[in-house]
């Protein structure tokens, strides 16, 4: 049944559940702060150090390039998708109010606590991450140039378990804070543009520029010299290259390109969740798609840049750097290539710069998660599903407190759960994340049909003869995001390999269909308490 809305100006026919006319949220959103919120929260240092560090040895056989470009080709149908949907209902929620309104209410309430469970997770990795690849390599620098061991210690110790738990819980309360007591998104957009700046000079535009006119030669001398004022041996250089075992050469394979997906995934797979805030987007039925399309363009030519650019001046040692025993050379851990230019620049400010570029990854992408989730419980509670209280507004700082206040804690809980097994890696929810996209994917293909008037009414319904040109992007998706999840079952070292983690995947499966009959609990609680929540999924909500 087609579903009126009172989107395009027409009215709806649907039963009034939504006593409230308006969300109360506002849109202060740009698309260029939709933009730099998608690019700061793909983490592109992040799949970049990673390819570096790990593509060598764990994927010997696939070509980074390609690896790259075929990643990209995968997951721009459903990055397109998303932009379609956030254009035809430009609401807060994004999978959830998308899947209810055109699947089925206990399907979009699946898909969305399968999203938030590993998000949520996510939040606890990069805090966890703040400590390790953060604050501490931050501190190896300044400890370098000022040969101070007690620097080098307060580095080590937040590589440790307590070190990182510690900052990883600050700066989730931190993070809450400025969500709840700032203007709306106004005050956060406002910190993401200049951390936006910094990240992009820092862990990009410096490093990459250092490294392309460093030569080889004086990067030794640099290293060797940052080991020795470290404590370390002499000639460290010389040594790790000695006691590593050099790399099995192999040829460059379709399969083992496909494989290697994983890691650039990491960045291209996520540049879209600007549509979970999509009620606060300025001109969001216009915005979505620039701020997306031009993301995912960017994200990907910026990995490849890296990738030659690091490949190319320092290949040998990038090899090394996911196999090699620093820690017998006197470095506690390998270093990321954010610290790896920092070493060849051999200047301090320059090193500075770069790190702090490096520490903005993990400190803005935090607080982006937290906003993401928040919105999603709101959605939830504006349907009924939680309390009122949970899609109350702060009228002063157009917040969710409440909503924002529970992320805050569940977030706490994750960083403690990251932090004491350091094996949950940043692989190890990339399944459950995809398997949201799929149902995303089956939600494109039906929209057209299934909620005609609001698609006819967004800017995004053309047809290729009778067919909706949405539905076929929506069928790409699928495709896309099914070779991915094919991949990350298969790849030894995605975090959810069948052979390897099946325990995982039966994880990823199980968050999906527990959901199912904790829904149905919750609504019949409301029924009971006079609230027929099923009302709500037949009107898209309120603005």
């Amino acid at each position: 049944m087609a579903i009126e809305s009172n989107l395009g100006g027409m009215e709806p026919s649907a039963p009034n559940f939504f006593a409230r006319k308006a969300t109360g949220l506002t849109r202060e959103v740009s698309w260029i702060d939709a933009l730099f919120y998608n690019l700061l929260w793909s983490s592109i240092p992040l799949s970049l150090a990673f390819l570096l560090m790990f593509g060598p040895s764990e994927f010997p056989n696939a070509s980074p390039y390609f690896t790259v470009i075929v990643t990209l080709l995968l997951a721009m149908p459903c990055a397109i998708l998303y932009a379609m949907f956030s254009a035809a209902v430009p609401r807060s929620g994004g999978d959830y109010t998308w899947i209810t309104r055109t699947l089925n209410p206990v399907l979009g309430f699946m898909s969305n606590v399968s999203f938030l469970f590993w998000v949520t997770f996510f939040i606890g990795v990069y805090a966890v991450y703040l400590g390790s690849y953060g604050l501490a390599p931050f501190l190896r620098v300044l400890a370098a140039y000022f040969q101070s061991p007690s620097l080098l210690s307060a580095s080590n110790w937040f590589t440790g378990q307590t070190g990182s738990i510690i900052a990883g819980l600050v700066v989730v309360l931190l993070s809450a804070l400025i969500l709840i007591m700032g203007r709306g998104l106004r005050t956060f957009m406002s910190i993401q543009k200049w951390a936006f700046g910094v990240w992009f000079v820092g862990a990009v535009v410096i490093p990459f520029i250092v490294i392309a006119i460093v030569s080889k030669g004086a990067f030794i001398s640099h290293f060797n010299t940052y080991v020795l004022h470290l404590g370390g041996s002499s000639g460290a250089y010389q040594k790790l290259l000695h006691a590593t075992p050099a790399l099995p050469s192999a040829t460059h394979t379709f399969g083992g390109t496909l494989l290697m997906m994983v890691l650039p995934f990491y960045t291209v797979g996520f540049i879209f969740q600007s549509t979970y805030f999509g009620g606060e987007i300025k001109r969001a039925r216009n915005s979505a798609m620039k701020s997306i399309v031009w993301a995912e363009f960017i994200a990907g030519g910026l990995l490849l840049i890296g990738i030659a650019i690091f490949g190319i001046r320092l290949s040998q040692f990038m090899g090394l750097s996911g196999v090699a025993n620093f820690p017998k050379v006197g470095l506690s851990s390998a270093p990321l290539y954010t610290e790896v230019a920092s070493i060849a620049s051999g200047n301090i400010v320059l090193s500075l710069i770069i790190s702090i570029g490096m520490i903005l990854v993990f400190l803005t992408w935090i607080p982006q998660t937290m906003l993401l989730v928040s919105r999603s419980l709101f959605a939830w509670s504006f349907d009924g599903l939680l309390p009122a209280k949970v899609s109350e507004v702060n009228p002063k700082t157009h917040s969710p407190v409440m909503a924002v206040a529970i992320i805050g804690v569940l977030s706490g809980v994750s960083v403690v759960i990251v932090g004491m097994h350091p094996s949950l890696t940043f692989v190890v929810g990339l399944l459950g994340l995809t398997i949201t996209y799929l149902l995303v994917s089956i939600a494109g293909i039906m929209f057209p049909f299934r909620q005609r008037d609001v698609f006819e009414a967004s800017p995004f319904n053309g047809r290729i003869g009778r067919f909706p040109v949405m539905s076929l992007v929506a069928i790409l998706s699928a495709i896309g995001m099914g070779v991915i999840v094919t991949t990350l079952l298969l790849a030894q070292y995605s975090g959810t390999s069948w052979t390897y983690n099946r325990s995982r995947v039966l994880l990823c499966i199980a968050i999906v269909i527990f959901a199912a009959p904790v829904y149905y609990v919750i609504r019949a609680i409301r029924k009971a308490q006079g609230i027929n929540i099923d009302l709500a999924y037949q009107e898209i909500p309120p603005e």
